[in-house]
């Protein structure tokens, strides 16, 4: 029930189910987690072709990056646009190395707009159903994981239980340019 019902909010464009079904304190805490990882690997990958090597400890542009994405209208857009919102962040961090030469005009890039449009039910299509998702169980009592596809882009959710009800608690996506 609550991945349907997370569907149906991301689906319809409604942010108020989509912002119900998230833990969004974990959730933000986690794609910033995600984008510090992939940050450090641009850095060093292009300070690596000048024969230099820093830290990356600035943490100011990964954590306005995940405050965009971890929206009800930031996943709304992530879901309906997957390619797109990726390639945007892709293209803030490679742009140059250096995270202090990141503009404000590239972050408002990832300034997802939404209409909420009616969604039609028009049955389950099992056989496309069945080339999105890769895998959906339970990790434990408390825990369940989905991974799946929208528009050849791969995801992982991951939901714990809160009483009665599931929140999501993180999103898994790749931001690493494809080879």
């Amino acid at each position: 029930m609550a991945l349907l019902k997370l569907y149906v909010g991301l689906k319809s464009s409604n942010r108020e189910i989509v912002k119900e079904e998230i833990n969004w304190t974990p959730f933000r805490k986690k794609i910033e987690e995600n984008l510090n990882h992939y940050a450090k690997e641009v850095i060093n990958r292009n300070l690596k072709r000048q024969n230099t090597q820093i830290s990356f400890s600035s943490t100011s542009l990964t954590r306005k990056i995940a405050g965009k994405i971890a929206t009800p209208e930031g996943m709304i857009f992530l879901f309906h646009k997957p390619n797109k919102y990726v390639d945007q962040i892709r293209d803030i961090f490679n742009k140059t190395s250096d995270p202090k030469d990141k503009k404000a005009s590239d972050l408002n890039k990832l300034n997802p707009s939404v209409e909420k449009k009616p969604l039609k039910l028009e049955g389950p299509n099992i056989p496309n159903l069945g080339e999105q998702i890769d895998y959906l169980f339970f990790t434990d009592f408390s825990h369940f994981e989905a991974s799946f596809k929208i528009k050849n882009t791969p995801f992982i959710i991951k939901w714990e239980r809160r009483g009665f009800d599931w929140k999501v608690e993180t999103l898994g996506f790749s931001i690493a340019s494809p080879n």
